[in-house]
């Protein structure tokens, strides 16, 4: 594997030709950058055909199942047994095992203060400078790709995050009322059909899944309109359509963002400095986007967030995180995804009015997720 970049310490991270960034429309010339601003905020240029994702099967992304002698209850930081090929781990802690403060952190991924070449020498390490004091010499050494989040663990932080909340103005649990319909009050999570177990949010879900609104569960990327529709059928739910989600993202008022006219950076959850690929697999090299399937892409640090962790970042009626965090399919049968996620949301249109058209309702990635409405 190429060796990570300084990301950080060189001003820009290009992102390379149509398949660069992440999920949208075609030919858009985008990239990443260090500036926080809106023409730093990082993009996206195309999409990469995708495979299956890495454990993505029936076994994979159970809640419950845990090995022989495993675990696979809801106690927070509980490591479950394995199943199938790789561990399961419900509500993982990130702090690491003793609790200690790291020496320095690079793009919120905790690293330790140490010479390059001692670093050099680590497996799936990388050295950048400006984040330690003393010599030159001393930088802040972080892990990536395999020492940084193994894939083949499969990840349930919404074991105990399955309930929705009563609904509000009439509305089944887990919506809000917006004029004559109903829509979810957080981005989709899922849940298994067989018996309400959480689905890992990091799988494609190739199995029975009921969609769910929860606040602080980890919204559902993963996935394409055809699974998101059977999802919200299953929850008794449909897909919005494309008007119903213009209107409960801009409110009343028909505003640009759902908290206003004026761009306010990072009320949501609506850039990263680095594109997700390029932190994890430690390099800017066209080939890791066709990557973006890849699992531990939303669990990074800085990436894929809690839905509702953002107080700010609600419409007129109460529905959180329309902009940011997550793409959200609508029930477009061309297929159309919007609100932009966590790395872009200017590309394709400002705030409520990001759409990507580009990809049919078989395509997924990992920054496509969704809501559901209801009459």
């Amino acid at each position: 594997m190429t060796r990570r970049p300084a990301l950080l310490a060189s001003g820009w991270v290009a992102c390379v030709g149509l398949w660069a960034c992440g999920s949208s429309d075609e030919g858009s010339p985008w990239f990443v950058s260090q500036d926080a601003g809106i023409e730093g905020s990082a993009g996206f240029a195309g999409s990469a055909g995708l495979a299956g994702a890495a454990g993505s099967s029936a076994s994979a992304g159970k809640a419950g199942a845990a090995g022989s002698g495993g675990q696979a209850g809801a106690d927070a930081g509980g490591s479950a047994g394995s199943v199938g090929d790789g561990a399961v781990e419900t509500d993982a802690p990130t702090e690491g095992g003793d609790g200690a403060q790291p020496d320095c952190s690079v793009e919120g991924v905790p690293g330790e203060c140490m010479d390059v070449a001692a670093c050099e020498a680590l497996a799936d390490h990388a050295a950048t400078p400006g984040f330690c004091p003393g010599p030159s010499n001393i930088q802040c050494c972080v892990p990536y790709g395999l020492a940084l989040c193994d894939p083949a663990v499969v990840q349930l932080p919404n074991a105990s995050k399955t309930a929705e909340a009563a609904g509000q103005g009439g509305c089944p649990a887990g919506m809000v009322r917006v004029t004559t319909f109903c829509i979810d009050q957080f981005e989709a999570s899922l849940v298994w059909m067989s018996d309400g177990t959480s689905w890992s949010p990091y799988l494609f879900p190739d199995v029975p899944v009921r969609a769910v609104s929860v606040k602080g569960a980890v919204p559902q990327g993963y996935i394409n309109q055809v699974k998101a529709d059977e999802a919200c059928s299953n929850a008794g739910k449909r897909l919005c359509t494309d008007d119903e989600w213009l209107r409960a993202c801009q409110g009343p008022t028909d505003t640009t963002y759902p908290y206003g006219d004026a761009l306010q950076l990072g009320v949501c959850n609506d850039h990263r400095d680095v594109h997700p690929a390029v932190e994890y697999f430690g390099t800017t090299d066209s080939w890791i986007y066709s990557e973006i399937d890849n699992a531990c892409l939303n669990q990074l640090p800085m990436s894929l967030q809690p839905a509702g962790s953002l107080a700010g970042c609600v419409t007129a009626e109460g529905a959180y995180d329309m902009m940011g965090n997550l793409h959200e399919w609508t029930a477009d049968p061309a297929g159309t995804f919007r609100g932009g996620f966590y790395v872009d949301t200017v590309l394709n249109g400002p705030g409520c009015l990001y759409a990507t058209t580009a990809h049919n309702t078989l395509h997924w990635d990992y920054s496509t997720g969704f809501r559901c409405c209801a009459d």
